[in-house]
Formats: C-alpha cells, sequence, structure tokens
C-alpha cells in the first residue's frame, strides 16, 4: 500500500492544516510550555551530572594520592547516578505528555467537536496507562539494542580502520530508522487494542506496529520529511546563521536572538508535529484491518486463568 497515492501529499497537508489551525493557540500555549520546561530542566540535569562528572573524576585522581577516601567517591558516583536517572524519569514524563497530546489530536480526527486545549490534554495524560506505556518504550529500546548489537560488535573488531567504522555506524544508523519507523505506530495500535491488553505482553503493540507499517515506512518518512523536518530545519538554518553572525562579530545580542528563535520556532510547530502523527493513523487505520495485524499474539483468556490447564 502506497499512503502518498492514495493520500497525495497536497490533500494530507490540507487535511493536516483543518486539523491544527481551530483552537492552535490554545493547543499549543500547553505543549509549547511543557517542551520549554522539559528543554530547561534536562538541560539543568545534564549540567549537575556534569558536574558531579568532574566531581568523581577528582575525588579518582586524589584517591591515586591518598587525599580522598572511598566514601568520597562512591557519595560521587551516586549523585551522578541519581542526576541520570532523574534524566531518564524526566524524558518518560515528556513522552507521556506527548503522548497526551497525540492521542488529543486522535479524538478530535474523531470526533470535531472535541477540542484540543489544556483541559482536554490534561484529561488524556491522567487516564494513560503509564506503567504499560513505558513497557512498550522499553521493548522497543530493547529490541532497536538487539538489532545494532551484531554490527556494534564488528564495528569494535574493525576499529582500526576508519572506512570499515564509518559503513558500520551508517548501516546502525539505518537499522535504528527503519525499526523506529516500524514501531511508530505501536502506542496508537495499544489504545486500539487496550482492553486486550489485560496480562498480555506489550511486546504485541511492537508486532502489531511492525505488520501495520509494512510498506508504509518509506511513505511516513517521506510525509515527516517534508511536512515536519524540512520546515524545522529550515528555520533553524535561517536563525542558527544569525546566531553565527553574532559569534564570528561578537555582538551577543544576535547570537542569543538567533538561538531564542530557533527554540521558539521549533516550540511553535509542535502541535502540527503530534497532529501529523495522529492523522497519519487515522488515514491509514481507513485501509488497513487493525484486527488483522493482531492476530495470533493475544493468548486466550483461558490460558491467561489458567482454565485451559485444569484438569
Amino acid at each position: 500500500m502506497n499512503i502518498l497515492s492514495r493520500v497525495p501529499l497536497k490533500a494530507f497537508s490540507a487535511k493536516l492544516k483543518d486539523l491544527v489551525k481551530p483552537g492552535y493557540t490554545k493547543a499549543m500555549w500547553p505543549i509549547g510550555g511543557f517542551f520549554l520546561i522539559y528543554i530547561a530542566l534536562t538541560a539543568l540535569l545534564a549540567y549537575v551530572d556534569l558536574s558531579f562528572v568532574s566531581t568523581l573524576y577528582m575525588n579518582l585522581m586524589m584517591l591515586m594520592y591518598g587525599m580522598a577516601s572511598t566514601s568520597g567517591i562512591l557519595l560521587a558516583l551516586a549523585e551522578l547516578l541519581g542526576a541520570f536517572a532523574l534524566i531518564i524519569a524526566l524524558g518518560f514524563w515528556f513522552s507521556f505528555i506527548t503522548t497526551a497530546v497525540t492521542f488529543t489530536y486522535q479524538d478530535r480526527l474523531q470526533n470535531p467537536d472535541v477540542a484540543v486545549s489544556p483541559s482536554s490534554i490534561w484529561q488524556n495524560f491522567k487516564h494513560l496507562r503509564k506503567n504499560q506505556l513505558w513497557r512498550i518504550s522499553l521493548y522497543a529500546g530493547l529490541y532497536i539494542f538487539l538489532w545494532t548489537l551484531p554490527l556494534t560488535i564488528v564495528g569494535s573488531l574493525v576499529a582500526k580502520y576508519t572506512w570499515a567504522v564509518l559503513i558500520v555506524r551508517v548501516l546502525n544508523y539505518l537499522i535504528v530508522l527503519w525499526k523506529s519507523y516500524e514501531y511508530s505506530q505501536a502506542v496508537l495500535l495499544y489504545r486500539e487494542k487496550q482492553p486486550s491488553f489485560l496480562g498480555q505482553s506489550m511486546r504485541h503493540a511492537l508486532t502489531a506496529s511492525r505488520r501495520f507499517m509494512g510498506g508504509l515506512k518509506i511513505n511516513w518518512f517521506l510525509l515527516q520529511l517534508v511536512l515536519v523536518a524540512l520546515p524545522i530545519l529550515v528555520w533553524s538554518a535561517i536563525f542558527g546563521a544569525v546566531a553565527y553572525y553574532g559569534i564570528y562579530t561578537a555582538t551577543y545580542f544576535f547570537m542569543y536572538l538567533g538561538y531564542a528563535l530557533i527554540v521558539l520556532g521549533i516550540t511553535a510547530y509542535l502541535p502540527v508535529t503530534f497532529a501529523s502523527s495522529a492523522l497519519f493513523y487515522e488515514e491509514a487505520k481507513k485501509q488497513i484491518k487493525v484486527d488483522e495485524d493482531f492476530n495470533g499474539l493475544f493468548k486466550p483468556v483461558e490460558e491467561l486463568t489458567g482454565e485451559a490447564y485444569r484438569n
């Protein structure tokens, strides 16, 4: 199936505009606000983490000369790991926010009376089964890691050949991109069949997404490239040049102005990013029997309850 021939780029763009434009301002403030908070907190934690790395390094150096204790090193290591854990937790928190936003746009596609607003986003966020969603994320990360592991091992074996390492890295990046697109619809498919996941493995959502995206990966990549990536890249290039001019001429006003406009432009474009994901799923679903993507995945209720094994 070819999503671009069935839903041409121009038609998809028009539908995306109709989805985002009404109530854009009301949707942009909570989405952009959460994004800016996430960026600020992540940057702060990364800075703290780097300071802990520096402290740990200094303690190790001082230990060599008998000027530090093992407990001091363990404390610095605990602080480092704690800050790193907070960064990961913050990433999961933001992923739940983005999922709630995508679900809200999906609700609007299914019911035009639904407004994408702070209250509707909060309602979706509040009712997310976060334990199941992070398990889907962990499964996806694990599978992508296992897919890239063989080439990573090969890369370590040919580390002395720069050209071979470069080839291995490129292939690994392609694998990560390919598998990411295969698993891109897992959360939306999980929402589609959420009651059926009771007692089931979350990895079924990934398998269903892989089946769902058969023949659609390149199409979804092209849609994202044209409608999401290119506008952001063009915007970033223009105001990145402003920032570079500020750095080159030591005019710090232009440097900070360029960086600020890059962040604000990306923030303002986030509703389009999340809405496009919801729209793609709903448009693709019109030509795909979702039930068939789950064939043979779920265990029968009798097996889950143990009834099937009673004499």
